[in-house]
């Protein structure tokens, strides 16, 4: 399992990182930041539309074919994007590259929480792999960024977008030559043509992770409206990174307990928690108080991940939980824009920014309201520790019983 870890890191970075990059490819390239946010939203659309097409894939025909081909397909598109930002830098050229490039990411993220869901069979272990799975997107989210400023102050936005394709496609493949990976097997799949989808529970939390999402959208650009409010630059960049430790330290804290009660409740006080952390924000006087406030905002994160990536695994039915996963992954890039379309407008007509992070917790609360435990499996599914664990055939997780099927 560490083996698993460690190539969840090298494969899964440059998914954070690959947007920045092509970011400032497309600024060095067009000289606009029009054209690049234009390029990088078509790469992030094109992803958010293909991932749970790659999911199903994965459900249907196992880990090996579905991720090799979806690596090559994806090193064919950075190439393709690489000479068209050299050869033919206009807008139109680069997002149709981008697109592809977003199109055909493998989906690494949702096999390997797939991989952990079904094969580990006791729920405390489950739920400690699921807490180092959150806190390698944590850890991406820091170094991605990070290292592509690193790369391309050195040498170029070019060499850094070549730098994540590389690495994106050496661990695709070496996560899909794992023997856990390779060993894994598909359930047969259960229900219709809508997979996941006629779940209510999945419906649910596909609703919960817009709504999260957006509130993800909203606080990035309030934290750049607040920089730019105090002639501060920096601060956006680090209130970001102080949010992102703040998960890092609830995650960790998280998955260290044992939890008594059903993770259907659990959820609805972590996004209360949420909730309230974020709209501490709205109080900073100054930066240095921004970055401190940010830390608790981002407190509850990790843990609603985690919380979701369980009930996942419970509500999926069976022989659909990477696309299922996948699905997660869609909503919560659909949210992200629709938290930056109502970011934009509120920004755009000189709304404070304390307003806006008000509106960003606003959010989380829709969010604690819509998770209503019923639909999640809740307690009256919990054994005898409170828990519900899901029933398992085979590789793959099967829904509780008294749970959503």
């Amino acid at each position: 399992m560490p083996s698993l870890l460690v190539v969840g890191v090298c494969a899964r970075v440059p998914l954070q990182a690959y947007v920045f990059a092509v970011l400032l490819l497309a600024v060095e390239r067009t000289g606009s930041y029009l054209a690049a946010g234009v390029v990088t939203a078509a790469s992030g659309v094109a992803y958010a539309v293909g991932v749970p097409v790659h999911g199903r894939l994965v459900d249907r025909f196992g880990h090996t074919r579905p991720l090799t081909i979806a690596a090559g397909v994806n090193a064919l598109a950075f190439t393709g994007l690489l000479l068209a930002a050299h050869l033919a830098p206009s807008t139109e050229v680069l997002a149709g590259w981008a697109a592809a490039v977003g199109l055909s990411l493998p989906p690494v993220a949702a096999a390997a929480r797939a991989l952990w869901t079904s094969v580990i069979a006791d729920e405390g272990i489950r739920r400690t792999a699921l807490t180092v799975d959150a806190m390698v997107l944590d850890l991406a989210l820091i170094a991605g960024p990070l290292l592509v400023t690193a790369v391309s102050a050195a040498a170029g936005p070019s060499w850094a977008v070549g730098g994540c394709a590389f690495v994106l496609l050496a661990g695709t493949l070496w996560f899909s030559t794992l023997p856990p990976s390779r060993s894994w097997t598909p359930a047969r799949r259960a229900g219709s043509l809508a997979g996941p989808l006629k779940s209510p529970g999945v419906l649910l939390l596909l609703a919960v992770s817009v709504l999260t999402g957006a509130l993800l959208g909203v606080l990035r650009l309030g934290f750049v409206e607040f920089a730019d409010a105090e002639s501060d630059p920096a601060a956006g960049g680090m209130a970001l990174a102080a949010f992102g430790a703040g998960s890092l330290i609830g995650g960790l804290l998280y998955g260290a307990r044992s939890w008594r009660s059903d993770a259907s409740a659990r959820l609805r006080v972590i996004l209360a928690g949420y909730a309230c952390g974020v709209l501490l924000l709205a109080a900073a006087p100054n930066v240095p108080a921004l970055v401190a406030l940010s830390v608790s905002a981002g407190f509850f994160l990790a843990p609603f991940v985690i919380c979701n990536f369980e009930l996942v695994g419970r509500c999926s039915p069976e022989g659909t939980l990477t696309e299922a996963f996948s699905w997660g992954i869609t909503a919560t890039f659909a949210g992200s824009a629709l938290g930056n379309l109502v970011a934009g407008t509120l920004a755009g007509s000189g709304t404070p920014s304390a307003v806006v992070f008000a509106v960003a917790a606003g959010f989380a609360v829709l969010a604690a309201l819509v998770a209503r435990p019923k639909l999640l499996g809740g307690r009256e599914t919990a054994d005898s520790t409170g828990t519900a664990p899901p029933q398992r055939s085979g590789n793959a997780v099967q829904p509780s019983e008294k749970g959503p099927s």
